[in-house]
């Protein structure tokens, strides 16, 4: 590294780019940076317009060069306009460097709502802070950026944004010499970051579709909330015990026989899907984890639920309400991080947080962590379809799958029997395997797959993949359940004692204060529909008289009645607010893609039929999310009164 040219050119950039860090709370990324050293394998170059380069050095001896030794600042107009950016409204950038492509974009491109800066080499960062003023590209409220060199921790950083993403066009632009740099990491990054947005949109089409279901089933399951104790009972109960999340998996049929071996020397924790499997053999689980919101889910328990009598039930508010109703044994509550789940909490005590994510494998595994377990087993959890099968012998749903190839195209797609025994072909995905090799799984598998590799990475327990088949989990050890058991299942550990102890907690409840704010939401729900109602019509008149080509002063007399319709309606309580959210989703998507386009491509008219047609589409989720609203807070203000 030239020091010289490093203290020379200094000018205090370094304090003042990590002000600026601090000013938008960015103090983790602050003391990150101040721990790290400057980087060893960089030369520090004066270009031919007085401003610096690097030349990066590999472990292989091959020196990189990451901006031009000449002028950077017309080496990125130039990397720009190589790419078409026009449409697009979220930007992730591979490659920071000294920034010069970054300032480029938000100079050229204003349009973008998001760019997220990706930067593998934190040390290259800190240089950069160190040699240039970045003020333009730390103050800009448009900037994300992220500064990890896993590909694991920045799926996760690009999770929370990735739902974003969807609601308007996203490019991925890797800065040039990253490719060199990075080499494999580079394609590594860019899979995590398509996974991460690969899974949002999974996690999207479930809110648009099932969304007003959710908060059905919360609202029908408040008298179990309120006489079931909550999952945080079993927090911590099996510091440093080994526990087993058995799941549905075809290759459960291997070793599921051995699963009796450890029964009260590991915590069992079944998912719904695999416990007919679990009996069929003659073994119950510690516990069954149940949360998903379908009336399918139910089916799970056909021919079984009269033999859950001595077992436990680990279930979430949303979990269909027959499950919980028609379970023998003990239930436990999971809470869950939704605004009505939130909103129940200022009456009751807190039940305790599981991450469920995707899938009642997730839910089951993030048990076993709350409950202090290490090492993680899993079994059953294949995430693919090994023997042509979806499931192990004895669940409910499973089905034969087989590969298909579109004889025109050659593209291969994934073809399963539905209940009518008809085959149906969707989208496949190729994965590898435990023993590295190719194999064909669906994209729904593939988003929990992307979701557990998240959750094992933020596990500090040891986590066993004893599966025995399927999908290679990234950071699991692979083991034999045999070795798993005769190395980790040695002691009894009086897991029903401990069980049936955390079943007995009573945890208060304000029954009558509960009853009294149901009844408000009611009344005020009732407010919102009327104002709802009002809007559509004030809506409709708004388009008639801009296709007659009304008068100014007419159309901006209606677009202020709609304005104070509107602020009618936001201006109700916050949590209220949250629950008609829950409810519209559809609408709320549609009305973000409404105003995630180029406005500034349109005319002034088409600009004000675009603000009405948001306007219209918040009217109509509004008035449809209150009315279901009513109706289900009723029903469960009239299960309120049965209980006393």
């Amino acid at each position: 590294m030239n020091r010289n040219f490093l203290k020379e050119n200094r000018n205090g950039f370094y304090l003042k780019n990590l002000s600026l860090l601090k000013k938008k709370g960015k103090v983790c990324l602050v003391e990150k940076l101040e721990k790290i050293k400057f980087p060893q394998n960089v030369e520090i170059l004066e270009t031919k317009v007085g401003v610096p380069t690097l030349r990066v050095k590999k472990n292989t001896g091959q020196t990189i060069l990451l901006h031009s030794a000449y002028d950077p600042f017309k080496e990125a107009k130039n990397f720009i306009e190589g790419y078409n950016l026009e449409d697009t409204l979220f930007l992730i950038i591979l490659g920071f460097g000294l920034g010069y492509h970054v300032k480029e974009i938000l100079k050229t491109c204003p349009w973008l709502r998001l760019i997220a800066v990706i930067e593998p080499q934190v040390s290259l960062f800190k240089l950069a802070i160190n040699l240039l003023d970045l003020s333009s590209v730390l103050s800009s409220s448009k900037i994300k950026l992220i500064l990890e060199d896993d590909p694991v921790r920045i799926k996760g950083e690009i999770l929370p944004l990735a739902e974003v993403f969807l609601t308007g066009k996203t490019s991925i632009i890797c800065h040039n010499p990253y490719f060199y740099l990075l080499g494999k990491e580079a394609f590594k990054i860019k899979k995590s970051i398509n996974d991460a947005i690969f899974w949002s949109r999974t996690n999207l089409v479930t809110n648009i579709g099932r969304g007003e279901t959710f908060q059905k089933n919360i609202l029908t399951n408040i008298p179990h909330i309120i006489n079931n104790p909550g999952i945080k009972n079993l927090f911590g109960k099996f510091k440093k015990r080994p526990a087993i999340c058995v799941a549905a998996g075809p290759s459960l049929n291997k070793n599921v026989h051995l699963l009796r071996e450890a029964k009260n020397k590991a915590l069992i924790i079944c998912v719904d899907a695999a416990l007919r499997t679990m009996l069929e053999h003659g073994i119950e689980p510690d516990i069954v984890v149940s949360i998903d919101y379908g009336k399918g889910t139910r089916s799970l328990f056909e021919g079984v639920m009269e033999k859950t009598g001595n077992l436990f039930l680990a279930a979430d508010p949303e979990v269909y309400p027959d499950v919980l109703s028609d379970f023998k044994g003990k239930k436990f509550i999971i809470n869950i991080h939704k605004p009505l789940c939130q909103w129940l909490n200022g009456f009751m005590e807190d039940k305790g947080f599981l991450e469920k994510g995707a899938s009642v494998a997730h839910a089951a595994f993030s048990l076993a962590k709350a409950s202090g377990a290490d090492p993680i087993v899993l079994v059953g959890q294949d995430l693919c379809y090994p023997g042509g099968v979806t499931h192990a012998e004895g669940a409910v749903h499973r089905k034969k799958v087989a590969i298909g190839i579109d004889k025109k195209t050659g593209k291969k797609y994934l073809l399963s029997k539905d209940k009518d025994g008809r085959w149906k072909g969707r989208d496949l995905i190729m994965v590898k395997d435990i023993y590295g090799r190719d194999v064909p799984t669906s994209p729904d598998m593939y988003s929990y797959l992307v979701y557990f590799e998240r959750l094992i990475s933020l596990t500090e327990a040891k986590c066993i993949d004893a599966t025995e088949g399927g999908v290679r989990i990234s950071g699991t050890e692979l083991m034999s359940l045999r070795e798993v058991i005769d190395r980790y299942c040695r002691e009894e550990l009086g897991v029903r004692k401990i069980l049936e102890e955390a079943a007995k907690a009573k945890e208060k409840v304000d029954l009558g204060k509960l009853k009294d704010e149901v009844g408000k939401v009611i009344t005020e729900l009732k407010k919102i529909n009327f104002y709802a109602g009002q809007g559509q019509k004030v809506i409709k008149k708004l388009y008639r008289e801009i296709k007659r080509n009304s008068n100014r002063q007419k159309i901006e007399a209606l677009a202020e009645e709609s304005n104070q319709l509107k602020d009618e309606i936001v201006k109700v309580r916050p949590y209220l607010r949250s629950f008609l959210e829950q409810e519209m989703y559809s609408y709320l998507y549609l009305a973000q893609r409404k105003t995630n386009l180029r406005l500034d491509k349109f005319s002034r008219r088409k600009r004000l039929i675009n603000q009405i047609e948001k306007v219209g589409i918040f009217y109509d989720g509004v008035k449809q999310a209150s009315e279901k609203l009513i109706c289900d807070f009723q029903t469960a203000l009239n299960n309120l009164i049965l209980i006393g």
